[in-house]
Order: C-alpha cells, then sequence, then structure tokens
C-alpha cells in the first residue's frame, strides 16, 4: 500500500466485473490495470483478487482488504471535510506571548472583547517580563515593541509607538525641569531592567544627533508596572511608553519633558512562525481585529 489512491482504485476495481471494465471505467488499459493491482498484492504479501481474461473475484483476503478500504476512505472524506470547515469557521486555540505590563493592561482587554464575537476560538495568554520563543514553546502569536531581532518569524507591524520622559509635577517643582539629554545626569532617573539588561544609558536624537546618557539612580526594577508605580510616587524620572503613560499625561499626574528630544521607537509587532499562504483563518482574524483595536489607542500626538 502506497497512498489513498490505491484504496480508491481497489474499491473502483471491486465494483466492476473485469479487468477491462475497470480499465474503461478508469481510462486506463487492462495491464495498466493488472499492473497496478500487482503491486498492491505484492506489496502487501497476498493474493486480494483471483482473475482470468473474462472474470475475477475477491479472495478472504480480498474481502478483509476492502472492507478497511471503505472504512479509511470515509474517515479520510471525514478528514478533509472537517478541516474544510476549520479553515472557514474561525475555531481552535490561539496561545500568545506578551510582555506583562502590555497583557495585562492591554491584550488581556482586547482577547475578553474578542470572545465575545468569536466564543469557539480558546486563548492562551502567557505573560512575561522577556520575549519567549514563539517556536520552542508552541505560541501562535507573539507581541514585540522596538527594533526586532532576526528570528526568521513573519512580522507585522500593528501601530506605531512612542517612548517618553515623564515624571510628576512634584517632583519637577522640587529638581527642575531637565531641557536636554545632558541636563538627565543631575536628576533621579528610574531605570528599567528589561531582558536582563538594565537601560542605565538613555538614548536620545534630535536633527540626527545622537545622545547616549549615562543616568543615575537608586530604584531599579525589571517590571514596568513597578518603574510606573515610582515615577508616579514622585520618585524620579522614567522612560515609559505611551500606552503606559497616556492618561497620566493627559490628566496631569505626570508631565511629558523634553519633547524635542526623541527616543528609540516602541512601534509594536505582532510575530508568528506561520507562512502568510498557511496562516489558519482564526489567527488571521484575530490579528486583523488586534491591528484595528492597537490603531485606535489613545496617542499623545
Amino acid at each position: 500500500m502506497r497512498s489513498v489512491a490505491d484504496l480508491e482504485f481497489f474499491i473502483t476495481l471491486c465494483k466492476v466485473d473485469s479487468l477491462a471494465q475497470a480499465g474503461r471505467d478508469l481510462d486506463i488499459s487492462s495491464a495498466a490495470v493488472s499492473k497496478r493491482l500487482s503491486g498492491i498484492e505484492n506489496a502487501l504479501g497476498c493474493q486480494l483478487i483471483s482473475r482470468d481474461s473474462r472474470s475475477m473475484s475477491l479472495t478472504a483476503d480480498g474481502h478483509v482488504f476492502l472492507e478497511y478500504a471503505y472504512s479509511i476512505i470515509n474517515s479520510f472524506d471525514k478528514m478533509t471535510a472537517e478541516i474544510g470547515r476549520k479553515k472557514n469557521t474561525p475555531e481552535g486555540v490561539i496561545r500568545i506571548n506578551a510582555p506583562f505590563g502590555f497583557g495585562r493592561k492591554h491584550m488581556a482587554q482586547f482577547i475578553s472583547k474578542f470572545v465575545e464575537e468569536y466564543p469557539k476560538i480558546e486563548f492562551k495568554l502567557y505573560l512575561s517580563d522577556h520575549p519567549l520563543s514563539l517556536t520552542a514553546n508552541s505560541f501562535d502569536l507573539g507581541v514585540r515593541f522596538g527594533e526586532l531581532a532576526d528570528s526568521g518569524l513573519h512580522a507585522r507591524k500593528v501601530a506605531s509607538h512612542k517612548r517618553v520622559v515623564c515624571a510628576t509635577p512634584g517632583y519637577l517643582k522640587k529638581y527642575g525641569t531637565p531641557k536636554h539629554p545632558n541636563d538627565l545626569k543631575d536628576h533621579s532617573c528610574i531605570m528599567h531592567n528589561q531582558n536582563e539588561e538594565i537601560y542605565s544609558a538613555w538614548r536620545f536624537e534630535n536633527n540626527n544627533e545622537y545622545f547616549n546618557i549615562r543616568i543615575k539612580g537608586n530604584l531599579v526594577s525589571n517590571d514596568g508596572g513597578t518603574v510606573l508605580g515610582w515615577a508616579l510616587n514622585g520618585h524620579g524620572i522614567a522612560i515609559r511608553a505611551e500606552w503606559d503613560v497616556y492618561s497620566y499625561i493627559k490628566d496631569g499626574t505626570l508631565i511629558r519633558i523634553m519633547e524635542d528630544f526623541s527616543l528609540p521607537n516602541a512601534d509594536i509587532y505582532i510575530l508568528y512562525p506561520y507562512n502568510n499562504k498557511n496562516l489558519p483563518l482564526r489567527i488571521r482574524i484575530f490579528i486583523d481585529y488586534l491591528i484595528k483595536e492597537m490603531q485606535a489607542m489613545p496617542f499623545l500626538d
């Protein structure tokens, strides 16, 4: 046995009275029919059909083989129909890896809203303080920010986003408002230890002029929410993504400073280990939904 096609061939053969008739139905010669049947029998090591020039009949092994052939073809047809149905009906599991802060604040809400419309799609959201390998951990999607490493995965940019420098009005009133990156040397800066790297040097750009500033401060955390909390408590100056501080800046709880100097972008990307041609429907629909939701997120500019 070599393929499902051999089973279909055998079933067709059993519906007629002779090899010649089978050849006419299959549009091949009777010699080709005989050769293919012999190939199947040789592979199985038994005779399936007794035949002569005028007639043929199933052997005992042939009856067993025919019964299983029908069963296998029926199962194969059901499998094909089920896969086809799933290709046209969004259902199944989506496994996602996202950063803690963004995952808690936004991804959880995006998913909550999405499952109301697509209740047959299941989600497994894994939050981490550093990006996890999608392939090694069997994730369908990963949320990433800023410049992407060359992982060989497919990536889709879902929204442009920025990082901003901010502090409370109380801190700035007490210690002054820095106007230039060099002024940060005289301030307490809250550092974010991200992806096992402490960002003790902040990079700025203005009119193609770049500034790498070594900062200082007595507060460091690998959790963005903790960094934000310390900034809100007036302990110093912090760099945060727009999505994290938008509401605080809009209501005046935090003040955005040094707006003329840009930081490395925090553009939002979705990564996935599928090629676009074979992207499952449930994932394609969810990515399109994320793009719509993320592009509607409030920006400061």
